[in-house]
């Protein structure tokens, strides 16, 4: 009976260590985790997005895990199971069900960018892209200075939460008479992280040039229209 009770707590304590490690693993943040993989010579780095969203941006290294299951395959088994995995996607739903998928395949390390690379990008991390300079600051601060209200919707085409989030914006600015102004995000990268938009989608409200009001994730149109009733109010506490 004392075997087997001692088994059973040493059982718990490295089932203890083991979520203790997964914990931490969560708890990393995006500078801890660029560092992890600038210290991995040779990287392993999945883009769980799909084809055209890699070839837009992509993280220097990474590689774009194929849609067809038996290739999709074929490239894991490329992969070293003993040395540290990286995943992400715009956040973290898709890389979410991804890492899962290989720790359940024995990949010791995986380690999920938080917020994605919408976070990434935010957060100035360099990048591969083939698309051209995007919107500078002062270009960005020209448009929207000449419109007294404007909404402002951060997004990107490819981002699930956004393509839901458009219509909402536009029968907003509509219903209220407000200009809108979409921003590609990772069209424009070095702007998103000028305005630390880290999170997408990411709709803002600008008054005479300045910001007042905004707001990420999904969110009820009522919201939206009354930060624009309220601009005035807005204005005076953000100066």
């Amino acid at each position: 009976m004392k075997k087997l009770n001692s088994i059973i707590i040493i059982a718990l304590m490295i089932l203890g260590i083991q979520v203790k490690g997964q914990e931490n693993k969560a708890k990393l943040s995006i500078d801890d985790i660029e560092a992890r993989i600038n210290q991995s010579k040779q990287p392993q780095i999945i883009d769980a997005r799909s084809a055209d969203e890699f070839a837009q941006i992509h993280l220097k290294n990474a590689i774009f895990l194929r849609t067809d299951p038996a290739k999709a395959a074929s490239q894991l088994n490329a992969l070293n199971k003993q040395k540290p995995v990286f995943v992400y996607a715009i956040g973290n739903l898709r890389s979410g069900i991804l890492a899962k998928q290989l720790r359940a395949q024995g990949f010791d390390d995986v380690y999920e960018i938080p917020g994605g690379i919408a976070n990434w990008v935010g957060s100035g991390k360099p990048v591969e892209t083939f698309v051209k300079k995007g919107l500078t600051l002062v270009a960005f601060q020209n448009i929207i200075v000449k419109q007294k209200l404007v909404l402002v919707d951060f997004g990107s085409k490819y981002c699930p939460g956004c393509i839901k989030m458009a219509p909402v914006v536009d029968s907003a600015s509509t219903e209220t008479g407000t200009p809108l102004i979409k921003v590609e995000v990772f069209d424009n990268t070095q702007l998103a992280h000028q305005l630390k938009i880290n999170v997408i989608p990411n709709i803002a409200l600008y008054k005479d040039g300045v910001l007042i009001w905004q707001k990420n994730g999904l969110f009820p149109k009522s919201e939206i229209i009354n930060a624009v009733k309220t601009a005035p109010a807005l204005l005076s506490k953000s100066r």
